[in-house]
């Protein structure tokens, strides 16, 4: 698979992309170079590029889906395992268009039926009933919880699953762990650690139930919370 840098968007999105970009243009995410990010999250002090990794293979591997909705799925860390499986619709939603880009580039011709958005999630919205995964990794602490966990109750098809990876408060640790990236840094302005089991409540309140969860251990006192809800017809 070949490296292809290539600025080629559906026309369908990009009158909309371009309007929730122009709202969130103070938003840190959108000057973090992915290669400052991916540099930073895979360092040997971090490796959560390579936890995320591992974990959205193995709730494709269990829940079989076909159709996927990755969210924040900046360049497409994980896309490798979409390739070679029967998905009738894969959608990946991101802040940053330049991380699409490069998402798109690596991926169009493995992966049929792609579809990237750049939407701020606080503000974008999909029909009901569409997915039967949402994957939504690292994502719930730069965005509005209660609201964004409603809409993805109506994006999931009925007995749909979210996949949801989060990281849990420590007093032992920084929010943003600390590397030779600098601009990652200005992300714990924007950051906002959530407890699990405050995230579970939340998730019950809009039709989500938890159905199993672990607990994974990093480097420098992190550790990550990575919970499977279902959702449940009657809100």
């Amino acid at each position: 698979m070949s490296f292809r840098f290539l600025w080629l968007f559906p026309q369908k999105t990009f009158t909309g992309r371009q309007d929730i970009y122009m709202k969130t243009k103070n938003n840190p995410w959108l000057d973090i170079q992915i290669e400052d990010y991916e540099k930073h999250m895979a360092a040997p002090s971090v490796i959560q590029l390579q936890m995320l990794d591992t974990i959205f293979e193995e709730v494709l591997d269990k829940s079989s889906p076909a159709s996927v909705c990755v969210l924040g799925c900046t360049a497409g860390n994980g896309f490798q395992h979409l390739i070679n499986r029967n998905l009738k619709r894969v959608v990946g939603i991101d802040i940053n268009q330049i991380y699409l880009a490069e998402c798109r580039a690596w991926f169009i011709e493995d992966v049929p039926n792609l579809e990237l958005i750049c939407a701020d999630l606080n503000e974008f919205d999909l029909n009901e009933d569409v997915f039967d995964l949402i994957h939504a990794a690292l994502i719930f602490e730069y965005v509005e919880v209660g609201p964004v966990l409603a809409k993805i109750h109506k994006w999931l098809k009925p007995g749909g699953i979210l996949s949801v990876v989060l990281q849990v408060p420590s007093e032992l640790s920084s929010p943003v762990s600390e590397t030779n990236c600098v601009p990652l840094q200005r992300l714990s302005s924007l950051m906002h650690l959530i407890k699990p089991a405050d995230f579970k409540d939340i998730a019950s309140e809009n039709g989500l139930m938890e159905l199993g969860s672990k607990e994974i251990e990093l480097k420098k006192g992190k550790s990550f919370y990575a919970g499977i809800y279902e959702q449940l017809q009657n809100n």
